[in-house]
């Protein structure tokens, strides 16, 4: 211990000569460890905030899709029904019925889509039309803004607009009352969405950006021309997802006579996806990180190579006087070493510092785990030793005679 505390000193002491020196060689491990602390706690803390949502929207969620939609892949993030998705839907109006009668089934609604041109206060634009059945606020909780949500009632034209849309044509806190013309019909605004936030859409359509009508009007304005894209189906708990699941495989076989043209997927697959792709992402920016260590790595070599170097006749004398080999390459060992962990100390204490900072501008917070302390400070001891290894077995094969020819 006294050995270790003793080249300690002396590394503080012999980097502490060479101040700009020694802060310019941790700065390359500076860069390198903030990058990956930034990267580490903000893929983590979106990692978490993915969890925490598939936990309260999509843990007791079904979804039941063409089998032309994603046929091979359930990632039910990137493939999920569009308008342009499929040629012709496979589902149907009595599946969406025959569904919603099912034991633990708690609310379901059928989801098809059109772009349309909406007319509305001397304005226009195009945006999505979303027809579904008055329930799908309780099937994917849907959170109203104002006013109440869309009837089934037959003849109803009232509609529900997605906070951007309902600023767009009248001002957020002005819409309810107003009234729109979709394909020259109609429809009363009867309230507005709150601002959409969740990173996870069971549907893939922007609500903020859409105008939401009772699905027998959708069919009246498209003229027929609306496929169901998906079925969504809340279970009354978690407990029965599993069992759900498998009455709906059994209906939807019952209801298409056998032919499996669909795909029944639960919502709490949807995590598997979203955490390859985090996974993932996190890897290939962890990589470029790890690139700013290598070089941060190689500075610290080459400024040790200097050292020894410039430090020639210093280890002669200690030569003479009894240090061995052991020793000397210990010493510069510790000197790099330090400076690494330094520059890791710096680094890790910027990247989470940045990342709270950027996390004001996200909806998520970073994630602070002393896992993640452990894993930076470890990589910058191993890039210490590792780079710091070679400049040390030099110093220590010195000769210590021609060591002593440079104290002059």
């Amino acid at each position: 211990m006294k050995v270790l505390l003793s080249h300690i000193q002396n590394a503080i002491e012999s980097l502490n000569a060479n101040r700009m020196r020694t802060f310019l060689t941790m700065l390359g491990i500076m860069i390198g460890i903030m990058s990956m602390t930034i990267i580490l706690s903000l893929s983590g803390g979106l990692g978490n905030m993915i969890s925490d949502q598939v936990s309260n929207e999509g843990g007791s969620i079904i979804v039941v899709r063409p089998k032309e939609i994603g046929a091979n892949d359930k990632n039910i993030i990137s493939n999920l029904a569009t308008s342009k998705s499929f040629t012709r839907s496979s589902l149907t109006e009595q599946d969406f019925g025959s569904l919603a009668d099912l034991d633990h089934v708690v609310a379901a609604s059928p989801l098809a889509s059109f772009a349309s041109e909406i007319t509305a206060a001397g304005k226009k634009t195009i945006t999505n039309i979303l027809a579904v059945s008055s329930e799908l606020d309780k099937a994917i909780s849907l959170k109203l803004r104002d006013g109440q949500f869309i009837t089934d009632t037959t003849g109803s034209h009232n509609t529900v607009l997605g906070y951007q849309l309902a600023s767009e044509l009248f001002g957020a806190d002005q819409a309810i009352g107003q009234n729109i013309h979709i394909k020259n019909q109609p429809f009363l605004v009867v309230g507005v969405l709150e601002p959409q936030e969740n990173v996870i859409n069971f549907n893939n359509t922007d609500f903020d950006n859409t105008a939401i009508i009772n699905y027998t009007a959708g069919k009246i304005a498209s003229q027929n021309s609306i496929q169901i894209q998906q079925i969504n189906v809340r279970v009354d708990s978690v407990n029965s997802l599993d069992s759900v699941r498998q009455k709906i495989e059994r209906k939807m076989s019952d209801n298409h006579k056998g032919e499996q043209d669909f795909t029944v997927i639960s919502g709490q697959d949807i995590s598997h996806p979203s955490d390859d792709f985090i996974d993932l992402t996190t890897l290939v920016l962890a990589l470029v990180a790890g690139v700013s260590l290598v070089v941060g790595g190689i500075g610290i070599m080459n400024i040790m190579l200097v050292n020894v170097s410039e430090r020639t006749r210093e280890i002669g004398i200690r030569k003479a006087l009894g240090a061995n080999n052991t020793q000397i390459m210990s010493q510069f060992l510790t000197e790099s070493t330090i400076m690494s962990l330094g520059g890791g100390l710096l680094g890790y204490a910027t990247g989470y510092s940045f990342s709270f900072g950027l996390s004001t501008f996200l909806p998520f917070k970073p994630l602070f785990s002393w896992e993640i302390a452990a894993v930076v400070m470890l990589i910058s001891l191993v890039v210490g030793v590792f780079f710091g290894i070679y400049p040390a077995i030099r110093a220590a094969r010195k000769n210590p005679i021609e060591s002593l020819r440079y104290y002059n």
